[in-house]
């Protein structure tokens, strides 16, 4: 029997202008709109070339922090290796916003001129309000290494951090003796710190009852006030370990340095930086818990092309494996 306008719009959930719109290239239409009508039309062997969703090309726009970052510089990167991966159809921009700053955040995500936004930030409520508006009008948001649940984003791409907070939690009472642990992070706006934190706590009381949590260090992006006060924290009694889940490596490296070596506690941190790995060369740092850029650049890109059709990943899993690094595998 022949297929019907009329049929593929029942089979999509949509009217029968919608189809035409879609099927003659229109414009106008939602790209998950736009898919159900051209999966129902081929589910129903409509005899026509179907069209791309987007015969013209499509912009995805990547909202990176600081250029000065070491892992935004990171992820920057894998995205500039791995798009070429994707369809000949997708142009991607990359844009630099400072994301200890939420309303330049939130700016830049209604500024977007793209089809679809990958986006870095904190759970603020005015990036959540901007992820919302853009997502009312049908362009997919991906919260890319910290997550933001709480706005209607289509996915999240990164690490479990409450998992690397227990596997840090794990490897300090393996390596310590009994003793005081410091934690510090960059900000406890980012869910990926607070997961962390919240990790590293329950770990320690799960795996160890020699060590004792006795100092939270948030440093706000302020790297004089973070070694002032690890440098405090490690003159008031002995410190077996340090996490650090995401305050600057160099602070407390210089923190460190003050230190007896023989003394210097294990420290744990994150993210395979080129300073990071210095670190472990030279026996600062014990462990690195990395987050694999590029599997999330990859992952990222292939779940946002899905609503447009151009991606069969739509079901794969946002979480991407976290990989531990110690001296003698960098």
């Amino acid at each position: 029997m022949k297929v019907k306008l009329t049929d593929i719009a029942r089979r999509a959930g949509v009217g029968h202008a919608t189809v035409d719109r879609v099927l003659n290239e229109r414009g106008g239409v939602k790209p998950d709109t736009a898919k159900r009508v051209l999966d129902a039309a081929r589910e129903l062997g409509l005899a026509r070339t179907l069209p791309k969703l987007y015969r013209n090309g499509l912009r995805f726009e990547v909202l990176l922090g600081r250029r000065d970052n070491p892992l935004c510089a990171r992820i920057n990167d894998a995205f500039r290796r791995f798009i070429h991966l994707m369809d000949d159809n997708i142009v991607l921009e990359r844009t630099f916003v400072d994301e200890t700053k939420p309303d330049l955040v939130a700016a830049a995500i209604r500024n977007s001129r793209c089809n679809a936004i990958i986006v870095y930030g904190q759970e603020h409520e005015m990036i959540i309000e901007a992820i919302a508006e853009v997502t009312s009008i049908g362009k997919p948001v991906i919260t890319l290494v910290s997550d933001v649940p709480t706005a209607p984003r289509l996915n999240y791409v990164g690490i479990n951090h409450y998992n690397a907070g227990r596997a840090a939690a794990f490897f300090l009472s393996k390596m310590t003796n009994e003793g005081r642990v410091v934690l510090l992070c960059g900000s406890l706006h980012y869910r990926a710190h607070a997961e962390r934190i919240s990790g590293i706590r329950d770990g320690i009381a799960d795996y160890s009852g020699r060590l004792a949590i006795v100092d939270l260090i948030e440093a706000r992006g302020d790297d004089a006030a973070a070694e002032y006060m690890l440098c405090k924290a490690l003159t008031e009694g002995e410190v077996a370990g340090i996490y650090n889940a995401g305050a600057s490596d160099a602070a407390v490296e210089r923190a460190i340095s003050t230190m007896n070596r023989q003394l210097a506690p294990v420290l744990v941190g994150h993210d395979l930086t080129e300073n990071a790995a210095r670190m472990l060369q030279n026996g600062v740092m014990a462990v690195v818990i990395d987050q694999n850029p590029d599997l999330q650049a990859q992952k990222a890109l292939r779940i946002l092309a899905a609503p447009f059709g151009i991606s069969n990943e739509a079901q794969e899993s946002p979480i991407v494996p976290f990989t531990i690094h110690v001296k003698d595998n960098i």
